[in-house]
């Protein structure tokens, strides 16, 4: 009996003592439970509560900086190029209008909304429960001083900034655009997108339960640091004159493109560039094809035809091959083992010839005679030392090196039709910038487009002229500048003249070639130009892609040479040397 009291009493403690375990973990439970939950809200999401804390107190607004301004010059004085406008969004909240349609015969004559578009607004605005309508961006101030005057209810606006370009279409292949994520695209606006931008500030200020800030609570600012002023090189008056001339080039000769630009020769600074067809940076997002982004003068590689055997002749005269003077007997071809026989443009053969006159024929033969005189390895490096195969460096967007890969293959062949313009590709600014090399005493200078970088805190970065390389010598410069005189006086080129100077250049006809790398009907027109002779100011190069009007660029090219070459030595006060 014993026994059995003994051990109903034991399991009874045995009881007693689980239930005390199970209370005890369960309690350790909860108690390691509120444990990791304050470790979690205290230590794991510290941050998070931290900042939603700093977020119901604080207010912080970001600070934007005003994008800088592009300038041009004329006259000695600078003008903005590109700017900064501010409009205003104007829009609706139809639950606060009371009577519809007082509010669109009202609102109509202030914004001059058309019929379609006020019977689409009343329709928005006669919605039930809409809290917000947009009615229309870009308004000027005027018009929205004229809303607040109509004392309309439910009508609100809120201040916009917008880049302009008050000259329209005036060279948006240079300018490029900003687009509506306010990046900078193309041209100087995407090449210097960074400056112009510049560096975003911040303000930080307490606020009280409405969320108005504590004018005497604590406050952080971060002042903006406004865009950098950019200063082109451009001279206004060269830039809206070759637009205009270019635009006329290519739809009076049935041209796809064309391309004209205007350099310093011995300073490197570009102070006209303008292709055709163009766009408008302001409607930047209208262009049917936005390939039309893209800068010809620097995006656009071409075979350069007979412009290029200037090159050819300055070579073989730097490296005492030939001079002005040595002959050749021009049998009008040459006939290559297995390949086609290179022949002249006219077709016909000349018999004996100075290299005078190789260019001022533009004979093909005599080009490829200086060559074989040069040699293949020689001529690749002056090539290359001309600065052709490389990007410039111009503070542009979307520039390409050209290709003269070519000239690294074995066998003569390449350097005999590169002695022409075959089988290599330029852009327009490697050619009018290796062209100034031979005019201006041998020297490759950098292009460039911007002259001044002014900052917000008035400090400044100056592009002064730079000198890449010497190229070829004094003399040697001195004697091509002579010969390409001599093309426009008696030659090809005569079309280019300009009554009262003397002016030097070359022509160049270049035939397209297709896919499949044959020559077909289509031809490129290039004219490069110096003047005056003897000391130039400016060189010219003009480009018109497979114009359909005339079979050869001396009769195209050198028109538009000659009006932009007559507004320059006017424009520049240049007296006439005869």
């Amino acid at each position: 009996m014993q026994y059995a009291l003994d051990r109903i009493h034991k399991q009874k403690k045995i009881k007693k003592d689980a239930r005390v375990y199970v209370v005890t973990a369960v309690f350790f439970l909860i108690a390691g439970v509120l444990l990791y939950r304050l470790f979690n809200l205290q230590v794991l999401q510290h941050g998070a509560f931290a900042a939603r804390s700093d977020e119901l107190h604080n207010i912080e607004k970001e600070l934007k900086p005003v994008r800088g301004q592009v300038m041009v010059s004329e006259n000695g004085e600078t003008y903005p190029i590109i700017t900064n406008k501010d409009y205003y969004f104007v829009y609706a909240d139809p639950r606060k209008i009371e009577d519809k349609q007082h509010f669109i015969d009202t609102i109509t004559p202030i914004l001059g909304l058309k019929e379609e578009e006020w019977k689409d607004l009343l329709a928005k605005v006669s919605k039930e429960n809409d809290p917000y309508e947009p009615i229309r961006r870009k308004v000027e101030l005027e018009d929205v001083q004229k809303i607040k005057d109509a004392e309309l209810s439910g009508v609100y606006n809120v201040p916009e900034s917008y880049r302009m370009y008050p000259e329209g279409i005036f060279g948006g292949h240079i300018l490029g655009f900003v687009d509506y994520n306010g990046e900078g695209k193309y041209g100087i606006e995407g090449y210097y997108n960074q400056e112009l931008t510049g560096v975003g500030g911040v303000l930080k200020s307490a606020k009280d339960a409405t969320g108005r800030s504590i004018t005497i609570g604590e406050r952080e600012v971060k002042r903006p640091v406004n865009g950098s002023k950019i200063i082109l090189t451009i001279d206004r008056k060269i830039q809206v004159k070759i637009c205009d001339e270019i635009k006329k080039g290519v739809e009076g000769f049935g041209a796809k493109t064309g391309t004209i630009i205007v350099m310093e020769p011995y300073s490197g600074a570009v102070v006209g560039m303008c292709s055709y067809p163009d766009f408008d940076p302001e409607k930047y997002n209208e262009v049917e094809n936005i390939n039309i982004y893209n800068n010809p003068a620097i995006f656009s590689a071409y075979e350069p035809g007979s412009i290029f055997k200037a090159i050819t002749l300055a070579i073989g005269i730097d490296e005492k091959k030939i001079t002005p003077y040595t002959t050749y007997e021009d049998t009008g071809e040459i006939k290559l083992i297995g390949l086609k026989p290179i022949r002249n443009s006219d077709l016909q053969a000349h018999g004996i010839q100075t290299m005078t006159q190789v260019l001022e024929k533009s004979l093909n033969t005599g080009a490829v005679f200086v060559a074989n005189k040069i040699g293949n390895k020689d001529f690749r490096k002056y090539v290359q030392n001309f600065g052709f195969g490389e990007n410039t460096g111009i503070s542009l967007d979307t520039e390409v090196p050209g290709d003269i890969s070519s000239l690294d293959k074995r066998g003569d062949i390449y350097t005999i039709t590169a002695s022409f313009g075959q089988g290599i590709t330029v852009t327009p600014l490697q050619f009018i910038s290796a062209f100034s090399a031979l005019v201006n005493g041998g020297k490759l200078m950098k292009p460039h487009i911007v002259e001044e970088i002014i900052h917000e805190d008035g400090s400044t970065d100056t592009f002064a002229p730079t000198t890449i390389r010497q190229v070829i010598s004094q003399s040697s410069s001195s004697a091509i500048s002579g010969m390409l005189v001599s093309v426009v006086e008696n030659g090809w080129g005569g079309k280019a003249g300009v009554e009262g100077y003397y002016v030097g250049g070359k022509t160049g006809t270049a035939q397209v070639a297709g896919k499949d790398g044959e020559y077909g009907e289509e031809t490129i027109h290039s004219f490069v130009g110096f003047g005056p002779a003897r000391n130039p100011k400016f060189v010219i190069l003009v480009k018109l892609d497979e114009p359909q009007s005339h079979v050869f660029s001396s009769d195209t090219a050198t028109t538009i040479f000659r009006k932009v070459a007559s507004y320059l030595f006017q424009m520049y006060d240049i007296e006439p040397e005869r």
